[in-house]
């Protein structure tokens, strides 16, 4: 899954081309790009439960994952709104109307709310917050970023998450999985922004405007 977690970059900055009017990657962020896909191989082939099946769960997970960051950039620069917590609201409301049904008929779920001890409330309500405020800034950074860009800071939090995971089971890659990691990172830190095709490139590497905090 990794593997071609990290390889949605390349899809989507020639998404980001064709559809949001972006340039295409300079011969640097190209590099950048593949070295990252390659990092992620070196990783997957060392990995302890690497398993190659479930091909056509990856492609529909592909392509509904790419359309999603270029369809998602798309409405943070078309649908304009006073607040970033906004699209906070709505995003997690959409995707809560449909839980609301199987909730009601669900009685084991009904009585486990109602019998809920206090450390399960504070469990959820913690949560609820942290769940928040990755929304808010995931939709921040969305709104200041390109959608490639976005994509590359989602892999790289994708990363720590590993290297936290390794720290603390073993049962994962070798050493060379984890320099495979570590690799992941500078190839990360060596990507430039693709400025639009109608502006001059950024001095502060493809931010586009001076106010960098939305509303």
């Amino acid at each position: 899954f990794m593997i071609f977690r990290f390889s949605t970059p390349l899809c989507i900055s020639v998404a980001d081309y064709a559809f949001l009017g972006r340039q295409l990657p300079s011969s640097r962020s190209w590099l950048s790009l593949f070295a990252l896909l390659f990092g992620a191989v070196g990783y997957g082939l060392t990995d302890s439960a690497f398993q190659v099946e479930g091909y056509a769960f990856c492609a529909v997970w592909y392509v509904i994952f790419c359309i999603d960051q270029i369809y998602l950039k798309h409405v943070t620069n078309t649908v304009k709104m006073d607040s970033n917590w906004g699209r906070v609201f709505y995003s997690n409301l959409l995707a809560a109307l449909p839980l609301v049904i199987p909730f009601m008929l669900n009685s084991s779920e009904i009585d486990a709310v109602k019998n809920m001890s206090m450390d399960g409330f504070l469990a959820l309500a913690i949560s609820v917050v942290l769940g928040a405020a990755m929304s808010y800034f995931a939709w921040m950074a969305r709104s200041l970023l390109a959608a490639t860009s976005f994509t590359i800071v989602g892999n790289v939090c994708k990363i720590l998450t590993i290297a936290i995971n390794v720290a603390i089971w073993d049962k994962h890659a070798s050493m060379f999985g984890v320099s495979c990691l570590m690799f992941c990172l500078g190839a990360a830190f060596l990507y430039k922004q693709s400025p639009m095709r109608d502006t001059k490139p950024a001095d502060d590497g493809g931010v586009e405007g001076k106010d960098l905090l939305p509303k």
